[in-house]
């Protein structure tokens, strides 16, 4: 007898034959189908004979009685020197030749759990007993009829649904698992019968045929037929889920449901799938320890070399508008997380793939050498867990937002505490820069998953219409006129330079904001970032192209306009229609000396009218209005920060001074005397000497905007009174470092 050989009987359409050629296909038989028997012709013999697997039939009628056909099988079967005979659906009963000459080398597989319903009618026998558990028993075959060793047993419940069909569909499923296993245990000499019992030698089971074998469970089908493809063409078992077991399916390969695996159909609307001790353990069976090889075999549970799993878009669900408490919570992914992190756990065994984008080198690795290799499987592993990590750093700041009504000390908008006692911060890389602030500095610009775009314009990553990628100054420079464009209203151009607008201006249409916002600095202007709070046309883009810019960020272009700008092809083309919203309540992070500092945004408008007049003069409607705007320019100024303005256009700036005065003093220079005069102040802060306000008085400015609250506030309010200028407090600080 050669080692290493089977032989199946046959009787019928041959689901467990083909099941016992898949497991071989896939390393898992432990041996080699050698001859397929038949009583009859069938389409099980049909099916082995097209795979080129040697057959004989044995038909009954061409025997002159019944110990004449069980010599003529026994010789059949011998001939092809078997080390194990398989009845894989034989509907003929063996006599005593067959059973003497291969005895202990029989098996069988029957739909029930015996010795309960034996005989050849099991499942219907079930049903009609109306039993809750029926199943599956792989058994040694003796002169008994379906009464030898039970090799193995594995419940299927019965559910109040079922009729002959469903049942009879769920317990072949489990039956084409189950017999191929036992068939490795039997060629792996695991098995042994005592008493008319079976034993599991541990040893000799840790040894047993592994075959291959894939979990494919994933919302995102991108690539996934393409992958299952090479997958199968490289003897991988597909075991898979829901959508995209049909999606397999629908592309012509063979699958085999988690239910199949698990015995147990999915439920409640798809939560239950994979929460199942038999894909569990197939992720978390070390292969290194024989330990584990033979617990496995020992609860018939085979492992799996690869699984691949995306998980629900938790992110796009919370960016619906209207999402409700439901909606959300119903797309936490809970099977998924929970098999990504098994399979990353045991990444020595198994390799774990949650990118699209790694499908292909995943597939060409295994075609390549045979195996991934242990680095490959660290580095999904450190992917699996990266993910994982931001999918419920996202869960838990989103349910915060949603669930937890604790009140901020500022009193945020929706009732949450937006500085809770833990914060959870996941970065995902979007784009790596050419060098940071200065070119020996490394960069990179990273986005926090989830982050709806009305965030601002690098919520997804940076992406240009046009132009070079972004610097890192690009980017701060670009968000920051995003940030000021968003406060202000109508037609509105504002241009930034080392992120402070050095022009800025409200107008009744953009070409004339365009105009006035450059007259602001038209020096420091060159080389700057615009942002264009509203559409640009072909008559605004001719102005941009007459100036070198860095980056254009508008809420959209018009076709003429991008035909225009492409002159310049170096410049970066920025279209994010957030610019028309106002600012959202976010919080922002830095880092400071060890520490990470984080602050509510400074982007609640201020209201005019709560603003209280202080002076013996009070503003005119034409110097409240320059009041109002320079007072929503002034808080997007590095402080000390002065901001000049004449009808609802910069005309000076003095930003970043360690004193005010010399903000002052810079703000009334970059103006020049004829554009000083008349025009309206605002002051991040409060004046704590009325020097700052004498410079800008004694240059002709007329109106004052300030926070108020310093103990030289009535030093401050004579000195207006003396200039006759007008001052409002707002009662509010815009400090900005």
């Amino acid at each position: 007898m050669t080692a290493g050989r089977i032989a199946v009987a046959v009787s019928g359409q041959g689901s467990n034959l083909r099941a016992l050629v898949a497991a071989q296909r896939r390393g898992g038989l432990g041996g080699e189908i050698v001859l397929v028997v038949a009583d009859r012709d069938c389409l099980a013999l049909e099916f082995a004979e097209k795979r080129g697997i040697a057959t004989a039939v044995v038909r009954p009628a061409d025997h002159a009685d019944r110990p004449a056909w069980d010599a003529a099988f026994t010789f059949a079967v011998a001939a092809a020197h078997p080390e194990v005979l398989v009845l894989a659906g034989f509907m003929r009963v063996l006599g005593p030749e067959p059973l003497t000459r291969f005895a202990s080398r029989i098996l069988n597989v029957h739909p029930a759990l015996l010795p309960a319903f034996p005989g050849s009618d099991a499942i219907r026998d079930a049903l009609d007993a109306g039993v809750r558990v029926t199943g599956v028993t792989v058994h040694y075959v003796d002169q008994t009829v379906d009464g030898g060793p039970i090799v193995a047993q594995e419940a299927v419940p019965v559910l109040p649904t079922d009729d002959l069909d469903s049942l009879a569909a769920r317990i072949h499923a489990v039956e084409h698992r189950l017999l191929p296993q036992c068939v490795a245990l039997a060629m792996a000499g695991a098995l042994r019968i005592e008493a008319g019992r079976v034993f599991l030698d541990r040893e000799a089971a840790a040894d047993v045929a592994i075959p291959r074998r894939a979990l494919l469970s994933v919302y995102d089908k991108t690539g996934i037929v393409e992958l299952g493809q090479g997958l199968a063409e490289l003897g991988f078992q597909l075991v898979s889920t829901g959508r995209t077991a049909s999606t397999l399916r629908d592309a012509g390969l063979e699958v085999t449901d988690v239910s199949a695996v698990t015995g147990f159909p999915e439920m409640l609307d798809g939560r239950v799938k994979t929460l199942h001790p038999r894909v569990s353990a197939g992720l978390l069976a070390d292969l290194r320890l024989a330990g584990h090889r033979a617990q496995l075999a020992a609860a018939a549970i085979e492992p799996f070399e690869l699984v691949v799993s995306n998980l629900y878009p938790f992110a796009v669900a919370i960016a619906k508008p209207g999402a409700t408490d439901d909606d959300v919570i119903e797309q936490i992914d809970v099977g998924g997380p929970t098999m990504v992190r098994a399979a990353a756990k045991n990444h020595a065994s198994v390799g774990i793939v949650t990118d699209v984008a790694a499908y292909d080198d995943v597939l060409g690795e295994l075609r390549s050498k045979g195996k991934l290799s242990d680095e490959t499987r660290r580095s999904l592993a450190v992917r699996a867990f990266e993910l994982t990590a931001a999918y419920d750093t996202l869960i838990a700041g989103e349910l915060a937002r949603r669930l937890l009504q604790a009140a901020s000390a500022s009193g945020s908008a929706d009732g949450r505490d937006p500085l809770p006692a833990s914060l959870d911060l996941h970065l995902e890389l979007a784009e790596r820069l050419r060098y940071g602030e200065n070119p020996h500095q490394a960069a990179a610009l990273y986005r926090v998953p989830g982050t709806p775009a009305a965030n601002g314009p690098f919520a997804a990553g940076a992406d240009p219409l046009q132009g070079k990628a972004l610097s890192y100054n690009n980017l701060l420079d670009a968000a920051a006129g995003v940030n000021l464009a968003r406060d202000l209203r109508g037609d509105a151009i504002v241009i930034v330079k080392h992120g402070n607008p050095c022009g800025a201006a409200e107008a009744a249409d953009l070409r004339s904001a365009w105009d006035a916002a450059l007259a602001g600095d038209p020096v420091s202007a060159f080389g700057g970032v615009v942002a264009v709070r509203g559409t640009v046309d072909a008559s605004l883009a001719e102005c941009l192209t007459s100036l070198f810019l860095e980056v254009v960020v508008a809420a959209s272009f018009e076709p003429g306009a991008l035909a225009l700008l492409a002159a310049k092809p170096n410049l970066r083309l920025l279209a994010d229609p957030s610019l028309l919203s106002l600012p959202p309540m976010t919080v922002e992070f830095r880092t400071a000396g060890g520490g990470v500092l984080a602050t509510e945004a400074d982007s609640l408008p201020d209201d005019p009218a709560t603003w209280r007049t202080v002076t013996r003069r009070a503003p005119t409607p034409a110097e409240l209005a320059d009041l109002d705007f320079a007072w929503r320019v002034g808080r997007r100024v590095a402080s000390n920060a002065i901001v000049l303005v004449r009808d609802r256009a910069v005309v000076g700036v003095g930003a970043g001074q360690m004193s005010r005065v010399d903000s002052a003093r810079l703000a009334v220079e970059k103006a020049g005397a004829e554009r000083a005069r008349g025009a309206a102040c605002a002051s991040d802060a409060f004046y704590p000497f009325s020097d700052a306000l004498e410079v800008c008085a004694a240059a002709g400015v007329t109106a004052f905007a300030q926070p108020g609250g310093s103990k030289s506030d009535p030093d401050v309010i004579a000195a207006a009174d003396r200039f006759d200028a007008a001052m409002i407090f707002t009662g509010v600080r815009h400090f900005r470092h």
